[in-house]
């Protein structure tokens, strides 16, 4: 299956650099690419991509406002965000906007093409960097506490899995359960977590020390 991309970066360079490097893709066809939120906004509107890839400060419109105006518009399109410059906030505003996942513009082209396949699958994917410094700082809203609920054996497994950022298949394979039987857990954990999307029970994960942070 072809992953219908649309690209957002106001530096010209790195546009060309980024459409270069996910044309040569054969699963991936870039459909529009532009250079502010703005226009990010209606061309997603108008071509209905898979995922977005798009840059967090831009004119007119930012990349976190974008998405959550992408999102509302489209629960079907993800939003992966990029950043140049990895400031203390940004993950987690993020979050809130509804975003699939979060990678710094330093990161390997590879990196960054198997983040979009892994993000249009359903995984989340965060930089290794803006994770560790999120969690190490931690957030102000308690997230110390454990989950209300206590998370079984096979929901650590899954939320480890979830935080390797493995799609739903790819977890029951290696579980070697039926796709809607991770589904069910992945919807436990959430509740048990209290979050709403599988990027937060990522983050949440490492807040509570139920996942290991990735080496920067």
């Amino acid at each position: 299956m072809t992953i219908r991309v649309g690209l957002v970066d106001d530096d010209a360079i790195v546009r060309s650099a980024l459409s270069e490097q996910l044309g040569i893709e054969a699963d991936i066809d870039v459909v529009f690419v532009c250079a502010t939120g703005a226009q990010a906004v209606a061309e997603a509107q108008a071509n209905a991509p898979d995922v977005v890839l798009m840059d967090v400060r831009m004119p007119e419109l930012d990349g976190i406002g974008a998405t959550a105006a992408i999102r509302r518009a489209s629960e079907q399109t993800k939003v992966l965000l990029m950043t140049a410059v990895d400031l203390e906030g940004d993950v987690a505003a993020s979050m809130t906007a509804g975003a699939s996942g979060f990678l710094i513009k330093s990161s390997e082209p590879g990196v960054i093409v198997n983040a979009v396949r892994a993000v249009q699958l359903g995984s989340t994917v965060v930089s290794p960097g803006p994770l560790t410094r999120w969690t190490t700082a931690g957030p102000s809203h308690g997230a110390s506490a454990l989950p209300n609920a206590p998370l079984t054996e096979r929901e650590l497994e899954i939320l480890q899995l979830l935080c390797q950022a493995h799609s739903n298949a790819e977890i029951a394979d290696i579980a070697g359960v039926a796709e809607s039987t991770v589904k069910t857990h992945v919807s436990a954990i959430m509740a048990k977590l209290g979050v709403s999307t599988r990027l937060k029970a990522v983050v949440r994960a490492y807040e509570l020390c139920l996942a290991k942070a990735p080496d920067a």
